[in-house]
């Protein structure tokens, strides 16, 4: 091999070696900021202030429901029936209020029987408080539930949140509003999330280590979209 030839082929060895080099750090520091958390949640029990059998039962474990849903109803047929007859009267009245004045003692009447059946009803029933998912349901429709029993669990998915920890030297860097990605087993894809809060003060359980070994904890809320892809308790990856 000529001299000219064996410079050339150590200059290309050489920047073979430096690009490997550099993605071997650059793979060094993309691994450093992946940290292992876990997923949790509030959950939130509904019950009705009634006792009575459970006639309606439209909440699924698992399913995903909407704010202001009804998920449970204790109400039975016939007072369903007084409601709405109640009403259809009422309003067959109105129609005829240009008629003799004794029909307004009886309009005032059932506008009262109507708002008090109605209110029951409202009350022996039971709306999601925002978008959730259901986690349990506690009785099967036709049981027999006892006033101010739980009957079905939901989470919010606002309530949703994955907690990890981070060394000082990545704390000091994180602000809230960043986005970040989340990896967790049977999601199917990366939940996109926003750092919320990063606490001003390391872990207990670090507190007698050296500096280096000091943990902060980071909360992040995944996006409303996705939120119900993570379960409370789930181990999750989070990527910076």
């Amino acid at each position: 091999m000529s001299d000219a030839s064996s410079t050339r082929y150590l200059l290309v060895r050489g920047v073979g070696v430096l690009a490997l080099a550099v993605l071997a750090a650059a793979c060094q520091h993309e691994d450093m900021r992946s940290y292992q958390g876990y997923a949790q949640g509030e959950t939130i029990r509904l019950s009705a202030p009634y006792s009575g059998n459970l006639s309606t039962l439209a909440a699924k474990r698992g399913a995903k429901v909407t704010e202001g849903t009804t998920l449970f109803s204790l109400a039975d047929e016939s007072e369903i029936a007084a409601h709405d007859a109640a009403k259809k009267q009422l309003a067959e009245l109105q129609t005829r209020r240009r008629g003799p004045a004794r029909n307004t003692a009886e309009i005032e009447r059932l506008k009262s029987q109507v708002a008090q059946a109605q209110l029951k009803l409202a009350q022996k029933s039971a709306n999601a408080p925002a978008d959730a998912v259901v986690v349990e349901t506690l009785y099967a429709k036709g049981d027999w539930v006892p006033a101010g029993a739980p009957v079905v669990t939901i989470l919010p998915v606002d309530k949703i949140t994955v907690r990890f920890a981070v060394p000082l030297s990545v704390a000091s860097h994180l602000q809230n509003g960043r986005s970040v990605t989340l990896i967790c087993e049977r999601c199917g894809t990366p939940v996109r999330a926003t750092v919320t809060h990063v606490s001003p003060f390391a872990q207990q359980e670090s507190q007698s280590e050296s500096v280096d070994a000091l943990r902060y904890m980071v909360e992040v809320r995944p996006d409303p979209e996705q939120a119900a892809l993570l379960k409370p308790g789930q181990p999750v990856t989070v990527v910076l």
